[in-house]
């Protein structure tokens, strides 16, 4: 594990840093400590750390930064609605240790005490082994969190550890983040259900819909790659599969792309390594395939129309696979929808809805995860199809698919 680690830390050092008095004058989530001086058992001190690598991943993207720690404290402008990872590095970008509370090693700052305006002081931090322990734990404090919810994203550290083995995919020495070609391999998750809701009519939830799950692969790259002309997929090596197909190969609007894979009958691909060719050239990728309900939610959705039968609003409700309903901020980070004809013609893409008091840069998005009213009415006469798709904080991507 260290090793991953220590791959994962050269990475990220050409982004730049923050500095805490960059951020005195922000509002926002602030995440801060104090470093004590004591040496671990190792002989390790975490007074050696001179600036911390925060880890996230949001709306389906990979997003790294650098925060200084100058006279052994350090405060870090974090983004609400995500998870965070917090590593500790000295002045050779070494390893030395990652933020762990009740053995979790993320912070999900989703659901917080004083929302967007919360200040998380983690206190005075201390080292044992590789884990950097806050003297204040923010569980239960600032972070609102239940036991099974530290529990479910406990299972998620192997999908962080396959981030760390992908940072030179293609194997020649170059970081890949350098030359703006940094890939990220995610799932996606798709469900057929049943019938969506319409004014007082509710939607028709059943748990054979769970039964339809069916599953992709999506890789993503960066700006350097351009649109690729062609992308193929192999693996995982040793027990390569042969009924991997092509889906697409689009761009994402960025500069890069996003390619997406399936195998017959829609069954999961394994953890392993994964062969890429990407216009001839050749790439290898860890993958980590992360329980799909661990993060499953049911997003049913019920349109309100006007006395003209047009659409003029939408609501959403939240369901975990046993059919109880839930709060989702700890476990997506947005939600949209899209309408289709009978011919499979796409009409209506909603806005991004997102946590309230999330503010995303460059992004179409409205706060607020259960309703939403349209700007103009649109005529549903026709509709047949309302794909509710979400990221999970992860990454990665579930589309259910409601029918007339």
């Amino acid at each position: 594990m260290k090793k991953l680690i220590w791959i994962i830390i050269i990475v990220f050092v050409f982004t730049g840093c923050k500095k805490e008095e960059e951020i005195d004058n922000e509002t926002g989530i602030v995440v801060k400590g104090h470093i004590s001086a004591e040496k671990s058992k190792s002989g390790v001190s975490l007074s050696d750390a001179t600036k911390i690598m925060v880890i996230n991943v949001h709306i389906g993207s990979l997003n790294t930064h650098f925060v200084d720690i100058v006279g052994g404290s350090f405060a870090d402008s974090a983004q609400m609605g995500t998870i965070a990872a917090y590593v500790f590095l000295n002045d050779q970008n070494q390893y030395i240790g990652t933020l762990s509370c009740q053995e979790l090693n993320l912070l999900p700052l989703c659901n917080l005490n004083n929302g967007e305006n919360t200040t998380i002081d983690l206190a005075n931090l201390t080292l044992v082994g590789t884990s950097v322990i806050p003297s204040h734990d923010p569980f239960g404090n600032e972070i609102i969190i239940s036991d099974a919810e530290i529990n479910s994203l406990k299972e998620i550290s192997g999908f962080f550890e396959t981030l760390a083995q992908n940072i030179d995919s293609n194997n020649d020495d170059i970081l890949d983040v350098s030359v703006n070609k940094q890939l990220f391999i995610k799932t996606r998750f798709n469900i057929s259900a049943n019938h969506w809701g319409l004014n007082n009519t509710a939607p028709v939830f059943n748990e054979s819909m769970l039964g339809t799950l069916c599953y992709s692969l999506e890789i993503n790259g960066g700006s350097g790659f351009g649109h690729p002309e062609s992308i193929e997929l192999t693996g995982p090596i040793g027990s390569e599969y042969t009924d991997i197909g092509f889906v697409c190969n689009n761009s994402d609007g960025n500069g890069g792309f996003y390619s997406v894979f399936s195998r017959e009958n829609s069954t999961a691909f394994e953890d392993g390594i994964y062969n890429l060719a990407i216009d001839g050239n050749d790439y290898t990728m860890s993958f980590s395939n992360v329980d799909a309900r661990l993060h499953l939610l049911i997003v049913l959705p019920t349109l309100h129309t006007n006395e003209a039968g047009k659409l003029v609003s939408i609501s959403l409700e939240y369901r975990l696979p046993d059919n109880t309903t839930i709060d989702p901020v700890n476990i997506l980070t947005d939600v949209m929808l899209q309408f289709s004809d009978s011919f499979g013609n796409q009409f209506y893409n909603s806005p991004r809805l997102i946590n309230e008091g999330t503010i995303i840069e460059g992004c179409d998005c409205i706060q607020g995860l259960y309703t939403f009213t349209l700007e103009t009415p649109i005529d549903i006469s026709n509709l047949q199809t309302v794909a509710v798709g979400y990221n999970d904080l992860l990454g990665n991507s579930y589309s259910i698919c409601w029918r007339n």
